[in-house]
């Protein structure tokens, strides 16, 4: 079945380039555009099973806040997540806080975004690669919820097995023939899923639960 993709951003350009971007994702996806916080929520209630929302921040309308925060309350079980220009952490944390899944910058390559796309659909894991992706201790996962390596994408252990080898982001990336952007990406996904806080800490608990 095609996806079903809602892209709300005021600016008829990048909504266009977002739809492209999209259905490389699903070639079938169905899209629907909107180009306010009033416009999206109409469009949002009007159909249920929604695959993906891409939302820019500041649009007519509502507050960003107000207007994610009404969107992921309807929309409990679709992932929100946030495109834009803002790289103000304010905007970072008040979106997150709001229960958008991710926030990506309008000035990531399209391959990197579409990557982080892919990571948050296919891990569930929040990610905001805006700001500090190996060193923020910042995670949507619960500081209670086991480390577990059940949680990981084959990619990602592909990854963690590399960090646990000593290798760094440029040496991953030549060897699993991906951008050093992209394993950033995966390496913030790592350190959520094993509770880590950086990639020392990361290795010590994958060790842990690989050799225990």
């Amino acid at each position: 079945m095609p996806m079903k993709i809602l892209i709300a951003d005021d600016h008829e350009l990048y909504r266009d380039a977002l739809s492209i971007l999209v259905q490389r994702l699903d070639k079938a996806a169905e899209i629907h555009l909107s180009s306010s916080y009033d416009g999206l929520l109409a469009v949002a209630s009007s159909m249920d099973a929604w695959d993906l929302m891409l939302v820019d921040l500041n649009m007519p309308g509502l507050s960003y806040y107000d207007g994610i925060a009404q969107l992921t309350k309807t929309h409990p079980n679709t992932p929100v997540i946030v495109v834009t220009s803002s790289e103000d952490p304010r905007d970072t944390q008040l979106a997150l806080k709001a229960g958008a899944l991710g926030y990506m910058s309008k000035a990531m390559k399209s391959n990197d975004m579409l990557n982080a796309i892919q990571l948050m659909l296919s891990s569930g894991i929040s990610i905001h690669p805006v700001h500090g992706l190996e060193n923020d201790a910042s995670s949507t996962a619960s500081i209670n919820e086991p480390a577990s390596l059940d949680k990981l994408t084959p990619r990602q252990q592909e990854v963690l097995m590399r960090l646990c080898e000593g290798e760094s982001n440029k040496r991953i990336a030549l060897n699993l023939d991906l951008s050093e952007h992209t394993v950033k990406l995966h390496v913030r996904a790592i350190l959520q899923a094993l509770n880590a806080e950086n990639r020392t800490q990361a290795v010590i608990v994958a060790k842990g639960l690989l050799f225990n």
